[in-house]
């Protein structure tokens, strides 16, 4: 008991010394940055999660646990709740299904999505490569250049103070297949 009691003791002071040796230094200013682009309410308000559902989300595609890149939708794949109770075609898609499509399409290529978030091109990212075809995909075109699908997930990902995000085009791309 007295050994397991030395080793908590020293992780503790371990990770306190840890820590301190990383914190800021008096006076020292830190510099916080608040990203607007691909931001993570009008992925849900304004429709772009609804866009990603739509067009990438079917049971075949991207509605399924075989890819890394999982779209849940009301009416694909559904996230496993405590009841079980919601399937595909029962109820709208949740909050939670909604944040956990914005995590895979954001987490896909980290790195080049911190770029795009921090003003690079958002066409390096596969999101818009794949479907678009500029590289090869499985499912074929998905999305075509300048269609409102396109034009929906490029302003989101652009989206800033000079930029809008075009919520017309997120709406007219939600209507998929057209009806």
């Amino acid at each position: 008991m007295n050994a397991l009691k030395v080793a908590l003791g020293a992780f503790v002071a371990a990770s306190l010394a840890g820590s301190f040796a990383c914190s800021v230094e008096k006076g020292e200013l830190v510099r916080e940055v608040t990203a607007t682009r691909a931001a993570p309410g009008l992925f849900r308000t304004d429709g772009v999660s609804r866009v990603f559902e739509k067009r990438c989300g079917s049971l075949d595609c991207h509605g399924s646990t075989a890819r890394n890149m999982r779209i849940y939708s009301s009416e694909g794949l559904r996230l496993l709740t405590p009841d079980a109770s919601l399937g595909p075609g029962l109820g709208d898609t949740t909050l939670d299904e909604i944040t956990a499509n914005y995590q895979s399409i954001m987490t896909l290529e980290p790195e080049l999505s911190n770029d795009v978030v921090n003003g690079g091109d958002p066409y390096q990212l596969l999101v818009l490569k794949k479907p678009l075809e500029l590289e090869r995909h499985k499912g074929g075109q998905s999305i075509r250049r300048g269609d409102d699908a396109e034009r929906c997930i490029v302003s989101w990902l652009k989206r800033d103070a000079l930029n809008a995000l075009d919520v017309g085009a997120c709406q007219r791309a939600a209507i998929f297949p057209k009806e």
